[in-house]
């Protein structure tokens, strides 16, 4: 792993335990379990530490982890599609994982629909939001992954209040950035390559659904989320003083509404 993923996944990995300590619901999930725990880890191909964590969690024994990727081939990945879940049978799986791939949902009420479905009672989604980029600070999700000769841009993000009052630092800290980046980056905007902002944690929520929009992304917001889903449990974290890429990452485990 890179040094970006050692940072990310050090972090996401100490978030889930966090929440496990603090709720016991993983725990809770693999003991009411009559047989076998379903982990499904969406766009994913790997036993990174995050997933280990929760499996660890349901219970190393019991669970059965299945890694459902588009584009990644090998014995233990069954070819999926994170924007195609609608075949899927319902109640498949006890926890469903998605972790540095939200920013590639494509219909996002669609997919929180799917994922609402396809977990089964007392069940979880775990899933973390992209905010930023990775060469400069912006707002509008500009990245991009290539797959097979194909780009496929960055789309969709996640923003409630309570997330940003919770860990104010964090979006502060990505936010000064925003406004006045690191001296390379403001040199490109004196050459008229960008422009100094002045957005505020306040107005955050309202800046980033105005940017998101004009760039024909989303921005998925507690009115959209829920009726499938109530967030249980959330963690931010800004990494650029560690990986110099300009990504704040927000965890959220979200629980399905009326299951």
């Amino acid at each position: 792993m890179g040094v970006s993923d050692r940072h990310y996944f050090a972090w996401l990995a100490g978030a889930l335990a966090r929440f496990e300590r603090e709720s016991g619901d993983f725990a809770a999930i693999g003991g009411a379990a009559p047989g076998a725990v379903d982990l499904w880890v969406l766009a994913g191909a790997r036993l990174n530490p995050a997933v280990a964590c929760v499996r660890d969690a349901l219970g190393r024994d019991r669970t059965r982890v299945s890694y459902r990727d588009r584009f990644e081939r090998g014995p233990d990945v069954v070819a999926a599609d994170m924007n195609a879940l609608g075949d899927v049978p319902a109640a498949v799986c006890d926890v469903l994982m998605l972790t540095r791939a939200s920013y590639l949902i494509a219909d996002p009420p669609a997919f929180l629909q799917d994922a609402r479905r396809i977990i089964r009672p007392g069940g979880l989604l775990v899933i973390d939001w992209l905010h930023g980029a990775a060469e400069a600070p912006a707002l509008d999700l500009p990245g991009h992954h290539e797959y097979e000769g194909r780009l496929y841009p960055f789309r969709t993000t996640y923003s409630d209040p309570e997330s940003l009052a919770e860990f104010a630092g964090e979006f502060a800290a990505f936010l000064r950035h925003v406004n006045r980046p690191p001296l390379g980056e403001r040199i490109r905007r004196a050459l008229g390559r960008g422009s100094r902002r002045d957005v505020t944690l306040a107005a955050y929520p309202d800046t980033l659904r105005a940017v998101l929009a004009r760039a024909g992304k989303h921005l998925v917001e507690p009115d959209a989320l829920e009726p499938c889903f109530k967030v249980v449990f959330r963690d931010a974290r800004y990494l650029h003083p560690y990986t110099k890429k300009f990504y704040l990452h927000l965890l959220t485990v979200l629980r399905p509404v009326g299951k």
